[in-house]
């Protein structure tokens, strides 16, 4: 499965569900394939600091070289589920691409939660959003394998 995370800007939420869902699914012996993308991200934005050492210190990579992209349709076509953090997103994402309706779910679904933006807070809300974000992967790859659409 191809995956698509998506947050507001793609510097902080984003980019650090990709990293943890990258990690994740290799843990499962599964080639991931998955991006991240913003419904408003300026292009080429790094990823926020507070963000790059929340996802250092989890141990699921460096962000140091993420740089932010706008969700298009095309992005948005290529993937199989698109995840992303509040239901605003979801809207606007399938405003711009409404044949993907089906394919376009909240990180925190299964929870029936959104995924607080945690900009503007203490690295403590970055580290929370973090493991809140990897339960809810979690979750969902659980899902998914037991649906068999996920080795």
């Amino acid at each position: 499965m191809r995956f698509l995370l998506v947050c507001t800007a793609n510097v902080c939420r984003s980019p650090m569900a990709e990293a943890a869902m990258r990690h994740a699914l290799a843990a499962r012996g599964t080639l991931p394939q998955l991006g991240s993308a913003g419904i408003d991200a300026l292009a080429d934005e790094p990823a926020h600091p507070l963000s790059i050492a929340a996802v250092a210190e989890a141990g699921l990579g460096d962000l140091s070289a993420h740089r932010s992209r706008q969700v298009s349709p095309l992005l948005v076509r290529k993937a199989d589920m698109v995840l992303c953090m509040e239901d605003v997103q979801r809207s606007a994402i399938v405003a711009r691409a409404p044949d993907a309706a089906g394919r376009v779910r909240l990180l925190g679904h299964w929870r029936g939660l959104e995924i607080v933006d945690p900009v503007g807070g203490p690295a403590h809300e970055y580290r929370e959003c973090l493991e809140l974000m990897i339960d809810c992967i979690d979750e969902w790859l659980e899902r998914l394998s037991r649906q068999g659409l996920l080795q």
